[in-house]
């Protein structure tokens, strides 16, 4: 039977858990290395509804991006969602593996996926960690367009129904452009410094959105949830990597929407 340690070995291959920001959470959350999997799964988020998913569909191993333990749990009170969810996933004997911002400072990991999915050209790192590793990706549109018109130009590229634009002038032409994915908000200064004329991240702070406008930095946010493109990345893999080491496992992907946004027009 092919085990947890032998998927985890493979994943860590691409996404090495060492090159996590400090103090993310990353690599095993819940669970065992020494589990036997039946059926593994991808997802962006692990909540009740997708352990529930899981359950289900007989999953016993789930990859996510975003950790599912950020906070410790202080203690295990089933009348709290979360610790209840927890509790579910126990019982289930479901292990779970987090792979966070490890994925997004890969090569060929989140930051490269986006840079493909907005179709960026002459595409290199941007905005570097502490460890020296890029969070995001920088590059040149394959053609210039005005603030208004990238902003359509984001939305429609990454396949949502609303983006947030933040720019003193509409007519801004823009052609050089920096991202991070998910909540890269406190990084915004760096398209400056890197004289990028826009800067795309999900969850840009009201306050900090005046900022950017005072500085003349145009800034689309596409909200967090774009970061689905995770989930799918990585069920193309496995599934790939099923075949080649025979692991002989189902390989699921989640069908689960995890937005807590309602697109309202």
């Amino acid at each position: 039977m092919t085990k947890v340690k032998d998927i985890v070995a493979r994943l860590r291959q691409d996404f090495p858990e060492e090159i996590a920001s400090q103090g993310d959470p990353v690599g095993m959350q819940i669970g065992s290395m020494e589990e036997d999997v039946t059926k593994v799964m991808t997802t962006l988020d692990v909540r009740p509804q997708v352990v529930e998913e899981a359950v289900k569909k007989g999953v016993n191993f789930i990859v996510s991006h975003h950790p599912v333990m950020f906070r410790p749990a202080r203690n295990l009170d089933f009348a709290n969602a979360q610790n209840a969810m927890y509790g579910n996933i126990i019982k289930n004997r479901i292990t779970v593996y987090s792979i966070h911002t490890n994925s997004d400072k890969a090569q060929d990991g989140s930051a490269d996926w986006q840079a493909e999915e907005l179709g960026l050209k002459d595409v290199e790192p941007f905005c570097l960690d502490d460890d020296g590793i890029a969070m995001g990706r920088k590059g040149k549109l394959p053609k210039t367009m005005s603030a208004y018109d990238f902003a359509y130009y984001v939305k429609e590229k990454m396949g949502i129904k609303m983006a947030r634009l933040i720019t003193a002038d509409n007519e801004k032409q823009i052609s050089t452009v920096g991202f991070i994915c998910g909540d890269g908000g406190k990084y915004w200064t760096r398209a400056l410094d890197d004289n990028l004329d826009a800067f795309i991240t999900g969850d840009v702070y009201y306050h900090v959105g005046h900022d950017m406008i005072s500085s003349g930095l145009t800034v689309v946010d596409p909200g967090h949830y774009t970061e689905k493109l995770f989930k799918y990345k990585v069920y193309d893999r496995l599934k790939k990597w099923n075949k080649e080491n025979n692991w002989n496992v189902g390989v699921e992907l989640s069908e689960v929407s995890t937005n807590p946004f309602q697109d309202l027009f």
